[in-house]
């Protein structure tokens, strides 16, 4: 399938910076709005921007649009986020309403949601407010929640069955990414050596699911120890319910884990252990658990190479400082990932 293609941004204002445009766009799509509106940055998000709206009555909406300089591909693809979030509203996993979706005077997408009660939990410091019953708690919601979410048939998104299998399609679009931004790094070698084993001992396709793609705790919205919304769906395909798993358990990290730049709020401690996520996780999806450490290797090289995007962004300053992070960190976070998805693909 080819990427859909839109204007870049470089030369039009997001909306974030007009937010009179933004409290008109929301006056013509039916919503009350009192005065004129502030918006603001929020999340430690370094793909799509993410931004609260607010009129002069406390009222909120969030906003979500593409970084500046970016071509519209699925990753960034707004409004193709938009719909997936519509098509679950009555599904039974806790997402936004959505108000609709536009475009800037200059061409660049955007969608307005409407603002969930609750707060995201993105650092060790936001989960340390927290007791240790609602950490529990939390932890068994959101496995149940990713349980849940591969029950689905996945024909409630609206999208094509693919014809490959997700890991072969991830292979090959994350190496697409690396020969972009990563050819040039010192982790060149170890990353090739490890697409290469990836590759050569991919599992066979499995049962097809709805993935969220990106599911992390930082990703949920949690109001008084209960999960509200489960947020950035910019990632959401069909495919293989493990990969998704695995991703939600390398962000899992315990206090005993190597830290990485990406903050972890399990890493405060008390939240149930991996294996209890993955008994909770199993029991809700009836998915078998087989060959997860391929899985895990498989996510932590993802990973990396995805900060491999997000380090050259950085350098080339076109992502403004807001979630900045020390460029340093944020190499050896690339190596440490590296390393751990070796380990795991031994195993």
């Amino acid at each position: 399938m080819n990427e859909p293609t839109a204007p870049t941004m470089e030369t039009a204002r997001s909306m974030c910076d007009e937010p009179a445009a933004v409290a008109d766009w929301l006056v013509e799509h039916g919503e009350t709005v009192q005065g004129p509106v502030s918006v603001a940055r929020v999340g430690f998000g370094q793909s799509n921007i993410t931004s609260c709206v607010t009129d002069r009555s406390g009222r909120e909406w969030i906003l979500r649009e593409p970084p500046p300089g970016k071509a519209v591909s699925t990753a960034h693809d707004v409004h193709r986020e938009a719909g997936i979030i519509s098509a679950l509203a009555a599904s039974g996993i806790p997402v936004p309403h959505v108000v609709g979706t536009g475009q800037t005077a200059g061409g660049a997408p955007f969608f307005v949601m409407h603002r969930v009660g609750g707060r995201a939990l993105e650092t060790e410091r936001d989960a340390e407010s927290l007791t240790p019953d609602q950490r529990q708690d939390i932890g068994r919601q959101v496995a149940s929640i990713l349980g849940r979410l591969h029950t689905l048939d996945p024909a409630v998104l609206g999208l094509p069955e693919p014809r490959s299998p997700y890991l072969e399609r991830q292979i090959r679009r994350v190496t697409q990414a690396w020969d972009a931004n990563g050819r040039d790094s010192r982790h060149d070698a170890a990353w090739q050596a490890l697409r290469d084993s990836l590759a050569q001992a991919a599992p066979p396709r499995t049962r097809s699911v709805v993935m969220h793609g990106d599911f992390r705790l930082s990703n949920t919205l949690i109001d008084d120890g209960t999960v509200t919304a489960v947020l950035d769906w910019e990632l959401a395909a069909i495919g293989d319910p493990l990969a998704d798993l695995a991703w939600l358990l390398d962000d899992w990290r315990a206090p005993e884990d190597p830290a990485i730049v990406m903050p972890s709020p399990t890493r405060a401690g008390g939240f149930p252990d991996r294996e209890e996520m993955v008994r909770i996780y199993s029991e809700a999806s009836g998915v078998p658990i087989d060959r997860i450490d391929y899985y895990r290797a498989f996510s932590q090289w993802r990973a990396a190479s995805l900060l491999q995007g997000v380090l050259v962004r950085r350098r080339k300053g076109i992502m403004g400082d807001h979630g900045a992070v020390d460029l340093d960190d944020l190499d050896a976070s690339i190596e440490t990932l590296l390393t751990s998805a070796a380990e795991h693909l031994k195993e």
